[in-house]
């Protein structure tokens, strides 16, 4: 089974500084990008980020429906999640419940707001495997994204704690969701923190394991997994490691589940569409 995280880069319209270097950032353009990319890894289920409504509507126009490689076609269904939705093939699974959560501006203990433009929010879905029955629990999520280092020009206090309170929301959800289908979980998303993290520490202290950790040593990547893309363009920077990666896919109640790899696409050309590699993950439960 593959599962797959990605923040598509929310922007619908293209700019002048693009449209001086050649290039197009707009939602029609850059939505053929994130099309071939999924067309490519065919996930079974995909937690997104940073989706807008217009980007959603271009993907799914194109993705609904995919030839598969051997004939037949993988049929895939959106379930609406603020900026955070989840797709997935409903040729193979039935969707037995679904649930939507934006996080509040305001963390207790701490001041200002920690939801910008109400974009940071969870969705989660309930899948029954239609061949086996087996059934599991997926939850896409994108956490608070400033810095709480003074000397970082995106400083806010407290930012650390946020993403660790939130992180915390997302995990007890979770757990009721998979108590309620005696099923294992999967927590994925632009957590905006690396693995040595208090937001990460707080996850494994509630007994979430880094799928990364779980993978083969040769079946998966080690690097960072993001790059500069946004407003003021893009470029290929080294691909740095592991250790400073932000998108992450946790396991939890896995049972007899068995990694098989880790991936992430980061070919050249996906570098002016995101600046998020789509991370996957091929996982046997």
């Amino acid at each position: 089974m593959i599962l797959m995280s990605n923040n598509q880069w929310r922007c619908d319209e293209n700019n002048d500084v693009w449209r001086a270097m050649g290039e197009d950032c707009s939602a029609e353009a850059r939505v053929k990008g994130l099309v071939r990319a999924y067309r490519a890894i065919l996930p079974d289920v995909m937690g997104l980020q940073e989706v807008s409504t217009r980007m959603a509507t271009l993907m799914m126009a194109e993705l609904e429906e995919t030839p598969l490689p051997g004939g037949g076609a993988a049929r895939y269904e959106y379930i609406s999640g603020g900026d955070t939705p989840i797709v997935y093939r409903r040729d193979k699974f039935r969707l037995l419940e679904s649930g939507f959560f934006r996080y509040d501006e305001a963390v207790p203990g701490l001041e200002g707001s920690f939801n910008n433009y109400e974009t940071k929010s969870y969705c989660f879905g309930v899948f029954e495997d239609r061949a086996s029955g087996g059934r599991f629990a997926l939850m896409s999520t994108h956490l608070w994204w400033m810095s709480s280092r003074p000397e970082s020009s995106n400083f806010r206090a407290g930012s650390n704690r946020a993403r660790a309170y939130q992180i915390g929301l997302a995990s007890a959800r979770m757990d009721q969701v998979m108590a309620k289908y005696a099923c294992p979980g999967v927590l994925m998303g632009d957590l905006n923190a690396s693995v040595n993290s208090l937001c990460l520490e707080t996850a494994f202290a509630a007994g979430w394991k880094e799928v990364h950790d779980l993978a083969p040593a040769d079946a998966r990547d080690e690097t960072r997994g993001h790059h500069p893309c946004g407003p003021k363009g893009f470029e290929r920077s080294e691909p740095g490691t592991f250790s400073q990666a932000i998108d992450h896919i946790l396991l939890k109640n896995e049972g007899g589940a068995k990694v098989l790899s880790f991936r992430r696409l980061t070919d050249e050309w996906f570098d002016k569409v995101s600046d998020h590699y789509p991370l996957y993950v091929d996982i046997q439960f």
